[in-house]
């Protein structure tokens, strides 16, 4: 058996002082016990110990889309042991039951930032993902996944969504009989009539044993159209070294300039933040691409909110 691959990632939004433990090593669920009395419970667990400035939950954000949840501010009452945690009471809305969720904090004082965690009692699965992302080409999207291991495979399922919520199946996609080790690529390219004119679509991917078990990858968030929302301008194009972008953000939140082909390959790729309002990025040292036609997407909290064709001399 087989679990996703989870990168404990830590943005700064602020420049400020932190211990090393600020991110929580795991959380755990809690519906309707715990010190919340009927309330549901978030309990984060940290190691060593619990951070010294307690972190407050601003958002929870599950594959790049913000959940309706909130949270009290935290009860430190267990994090006198080596494994103390901090426990947080449902306020409003309810937890998502995705085992990953991307989880933003604050501390009283200022410093901003952001953490990918995982449940403790997550199920382990049959499929170990490499990546899972999607490339926008006029009205049309290419999605891309793929594994580094697979036992007991069947398919996958991709869906789409333009709510976030129902989801139907675009496509059926047979997975190899046994891989062990070896990435295996998937793509498909959705072209259906329905993108035009959207704003936002989802997808998912619905992975199927042979046994009949399935399970779901994270939520991909592709943005058709700027919606007068997120604006993106890039240049110089023809590019040579370096790529400018202007980027007009709804949101503060973490961003990601993305190079890739036109087969849907990333050649190249930084991570950044962005503040709400207009920011100015850019992506350096792309004297060793080839010479050809590329897309630059900009992706803020998973979002993509903007392509644009670029031209390598």
């Amino acid at each position: 058996m087989k679990t996703f691959t989870t990168t404990i990632a830590l943005v700064i939004l602020t420049i400020t002082s932190f211990s090393q433990n600020i991110c929580p090593s795991s959380f755990k669920r809690n519906n309707g016990n715990g010190t919340c009395n009927s309330l549901g419970e978030l309990r984060l667990s940290f190691s060593p110990s619990c951070p010294v400035n307690m972190p407050i939950i601003d958002s929870v954000y599950i594959g790049g889309i913000k959940n309706n949840v909130s949270f009290a501010a935290p009860d430190n009452a267990h994090c006198g042991s080596s494994n103390g945690y901090l426990s947080y009471c449902v306020t409003s809305g309810n937890m998502p039951p995705a085992n990953v969720w991307t989880i933003f904090f604050h501390v009283n004082g200022g410093g901003i930032y952001s953490c990918t965690v995982e449940s403790s009692n997550s199920n382990t699965l049959s499929v170990k993902y490499h990546s899972f992302d999607a490339t926008i080409n006029d009205n049309s999207v290419t999605c891309k996944w793929i594994t580094e291991e697979e036992i007991n495979n069947d398919r996958f399922e991709l869906e789409r969504s333009f709510d976030g919520t129902n989801f139907s199946m675009v496509a059926m996609v047979f997975g190899v009989e046994e891989n062990k080790g070896i990435q295996q690529t998937y793509k498909y390219t959705d072209k259906s009539s329905l993108l035009v004119n959207k704003y936002v679509v989802y997808y998912r991917l619905r992975q199927i044993d042979n046994d009949g078990k399935f399970t779901y990858s994270n939520v991909l968030a592709v943005r058709m159209r700027s919606n007068n929302s997120n604006t993106l301008v890039s240049y110089p194009n023809p590019v040579s070294n370096y790529l400018k972008l202007t980027v007009n953000a709804v949101e503060n939140g973490n961003a990601e300039i993305r190079l890739t082909s036109l087969t849907g390959q990333t050649v190249a790729s930084k991570q950044t933040t962005v503040n709400k309002g207009w920011n100015n990025l850019q992506i350096e040292n792309l004297n060793s691409l080839s010479t050809g036609l590329y897309v630059a997407q900009v992706l803020i909290n998973g979002t993509i909110i903007g392509t644009q064709k670029i031209i390598k001399n």
